[in-house]
Formats: structure tokens, sequence, C-alpha cells
């Protein structure tokens, strides 16, 4: 019975921890100012993260150990989780009230008394205040620090032969993109074709703002970040169109389907992915011009 009661009050925590209850009311907000320094360099781990793997671990391992009935371990880990806890908790002070460092101490108490039914109170009461943290917070953390910001990137322009900003360049990109289709439907194929010129041209350029975030996927294998929207076959998409035009009849229906791939795999996709998150750092600094 006892083991059973153990294992639902682990359940329960996990439950907590992995789950997100949004508010009807749920607000993404810039994290505090007081966050940045934890954040400083994007090469390595930031010292919240490894703050929280090292709580949520401790938090586990308190578990693993009285599923085995070594209380005197889990006596230990639970020691180890109580700091790491109240050490979370004074690093953003902001946020300290997020923080229950009453249940994280009755939770060493209960354990060293080995008091099933405040352990799991005191389990409830931690997996509560783990849930609404995350449920709050972590779509703003996630937004500032993993996410750079499009208003730091510049892009090359092939056409104009200028550095533009982001948003500039994309406009063009969608441009040259519009026109190819525009000219098609008024069958003047020969602007549709320059303008599919201009169009994988500025995709070719489009690829090198991939590496601006994703830094260190180069060498992790033989698939690269270029692989997606703008890879490979988005080029192979333009050459078949290409070739279905210098038969100076173009198929409507072929054109058609590998435009069509062309939104989809590419344009849509990459907007799925990237335009969420963009929208909320732009909200941000239209509030506040200062934000990063």
């Amino acid at each position: 019975m006892k083991k059973k009661k153990l294992g639902l009050v682990a359940l329960l925590f996990f439950f907590f921890s992995a789950s997100s209850a949004f508010s009807s009311d749920f607000i993404v907000t810039p994290p505090p100012q007081s966050m940045d320094k934890y954040y400083s360099d994007s090469g390595k781990v930031s010292e919240w993260v490894a703050q929280m793997r090292q709580m949520s671990t401790a938090f586990s391992a308190i578990y693993v150990n009285l599923d085995k009935k070594n209380w005197d371990l889990a006596e230990n880990k639970s020691v180890v989780f109580a700091e790491s806890y109240k050490k979370a908790s004074e690093m953003i002070p902001e946020w300290e009230e997020e923080f229950d460092l009453k249940a994280a101490n009755e939770l060493k108490k209960s354990i060293l008394a080995k008091d099933m039914k405040k352990l799991g109170t005191a389990s409830e009461a931690l997996g509560k205040t783990c849930s609404h943290c995350h449920s709050k917070h972590n779509t703003s953390v996630w937004a500032r620090y993993h996410w750079p910001s499009t208003k730091t990137i510049k892009v090359l322009d092939p056409l104009d032969e200028k550095e533009l900003p982001y948003g500039v360049f994309m406009g063009k990109l969608s441009d040259s993109l519009k026109r190819i289709s525009v000219n098609f439907e008024q069958e003047d194929f020969q602007q549709a074709w320059r303008s599919l010129d201009n169009f994988k041209k500025r995709l070719i350029s489009l690829r090198s703002v991939c590496s601006r975030c994703h830094v260190d996927e180069w060498t992790k294998g033989s698939t690269s970040v270029k692989d997606f929207f703008v890879g490979d076959d988005i080029l192979a998409v333009l050459q078949e169109i290409k070739k279905d035009f210098a038969t100076g009849e173009p198929s409507e229906e072929v054109f058609k389907k590998n435009i069509d791939y062309i939104n989809k795999r590419s344009c849509k996709t990459c907007h799925l992915v990237h335009q969420p998150v963009a929208a909320i750092q732009q909200t941000w600094q239209q509030k506040d011009p200062s934000t990063p």
C-alpha cells in the first residue's frame, strides 16, 4: 500500500512538471532583466537551466531511492533538493514568490520522519509551484533567450548588392515569388522566368541566415538546418518550373503543383516555426524599444 501511494505521489509531481495548465488570461511578458546574466554566454548551458536540472534530478533521485527503500540516500537527496531549490528561489528576485520554501523543508522533514502522508502533501505542493511557474514563464524565457531577434540580422540582397534588414529582405523575397505567379497567369513567360531567377538568387542568399541562430548545428551530422525550408528540394522544384518554361508551352498543372510545393514546404512551414516567437518579440519591442 505504501509503495502504491508513493508511486501516485511521484506521478503527481511528474504530471505537474511536464504539463502546463494555462489560465484564460495567459499573457507572455518579457522575463525580468535579472535573468539576462544567466544567459550572457550563448555558447554555454545557462546557469539558470543548470540549476533547474540539478533541482529536478535531485527530486527524481528522492523517489528512485524511496522506491528502493533506501531512506538514507533519499534523505541525502532531499537535502540536495532543498538547497538547490532555495538557491533557485534567490536567483531571480522577481520570481521569489513562485517558490514554496516551506514545502521544500517539509519534504526533507517528512523523509527523515518516514511520514508518507506529509511526504505526499509536500510533493504535491512543490509540483504545483513548478507547474505554475513553468506555465507562466517558460514561453517568455524561450522567446527571449532561445530565439535571437531578427532585428539584429541583415541579409545581402544579391540583386541590389546591399545588406538589408531581415524584414525588408523577406519582403523582397516574397515579392519575387509572387511575380513568378502573376507573370505566369498573364502568360508573360519571359518575365516569369526572370522573376524565378530573382527568387532563386534571394532564396540561396536566405540560406546564410540559418547560421545566425543555428550556430552549433553544422558539425553534428550530415543533415544541416539548410535542408529545411530552403533545402535542395526547393531548388529542384524551381528547376522543374524552369524546364517546363523552356518548352515554350508550360503546363498550368505542373506550374501550380510546383508553386504549391514551395508555398507549403518552404514559406508556410518556415513561418509556422518562426513567426509566433518573432511576433512576441516584436510586440515587446513596440511596447519597450529597449527590449533586446
